[in-house]
């Protein structure tokens, strides 16, 4: 049996990142994403658009509910509107953790 490498090890991959984000699908738009990682994925990054503030908790939280062990999901949030804000761009990177 080969050791698990890659996406296997992360559990993640671009399928189950767009399922975590389903609920809010018609609220925001992913600008850009990439993989890392051949042939399976190690790591993966993207850069969402949500066009609707109050749906910005939602995406967050489903993003962060991809976490558990030995995957790490980093998400940083920027609002955009100085004085009321009319969206968010979210950048997430969903990696597998390295053993130390």
């Amino acid at each position: 049996m080969q050791p698990q490498r890659g996406s296997a090890k992360l559990g993640a991959s671009a399928e189950s990142l767009t399922k975590a984000l389903t609920i809010a699908q018609s609220d925001y738009r992913v600008e850009r994403w990439w993989k890392y990682g051949q042939p399976a994925f190690e790591l993966i990054k993207a850069e969402l658009n949500v066009t609707n503030i109050a749906s910005t908790g939602k995406v967050v939280q489903e993003l962060v509910s991809l976490t558990r062990a030995g995957l790490r999901v980093n998400v940083e949030v920027f609002p955009y509107g100085i004085i009321n804000p009319e969206g968010a761009r979210i950048n997430v990177a969903i990696e597998e953790e390295v053993a130390r």
